[in-house]
């Protein structure tokens, strides 16, 4: 008798969520209508309240957006500029920092500023300070690149965003002071390490 009942109550289950994909494409849109107004049903679920006030350097709609990420040249003395097409995404500045991370598409002219293990844990915008955590790795430096230009590869790709004039370093959660010989304090776009660019 409890078999039966199980198995009746399995079967409801399946035929529920059959109806469920059935007629699932059309069923999001009829909850959230296409020029963001909303049902009553998604105001009960709250499917508004997580909207995010403003975010910086962000993009939510398009075909994606293409962005300027520097590395070192092959003499680790100056700056190049790839440009590279990022997806569309929440947090542009956070693919931004990623794609950097992975290092330069074109290896004949450019190379990696830092370690490609080195992980973002954390990014955040206030004030046009824009405050990246990374993992321990980021202090592994090209030895072929002078630890200014690794540092302003990084520095120069994030204030191309109209909202960051300055960048924070921070490893593993701690403020960096120091790279290298480099005051990593106040750090700010510098032209002069872009290769052609008269400082």
């Amino acid at each position: 008798m409890m078999k039966v009942q199980v198995r009746k109550s399995i079967l409801i289950g399946i035929v529920f969520l059959s109806l469920i994909f059935m007629t699932g494409c059309g069923t999001l849109e009829t909850l959230v209508k296409k020029d963001g107004a909303t049902t009553p049903l998604t105001e009960w679920i709250g499917a508004n309240e997580n909207k995010e006030v403003s975010v910086p350097a962000s993009t939510t709609g398009g075909e994606g957006k293409s962005v300027a990420l520097y590395f070192p040249d092959k003499s680790g003395q100056f700056l190049l500029k790839e440009e590279r097409m990022l997806p569309k995404t929440v947090s542009l500045a956070r693919e931004t920092v990623n794609q950097w991370l992975k290092g330069p598409m074109e290896t004949d002219s450019m190379q990696s500023s830092v370690s490609t293990a080195t992980v973002l844990r954390d990014i955040a915008i206030r004030d046009n300070v824009i405050v990246v955590d990374f993992s321990k790795e980021f202090m592994l430096s090209n030895s072929k690149v002078a630890p200014e230009v690794a540092l302003y590869g990084l520095v120069n790709t994030l204030t191309q965003f109209s909202t960051v004039k300055q960048v924070q370093i921070r490893i593993e959660g701690e403020p960096l002071s120091k790279y290298g010989t480099i005051d990593a304090t106040h750090l700010a776009y510098k032209a002069g390490l872009i290769k052609g660019n008269v400082p």
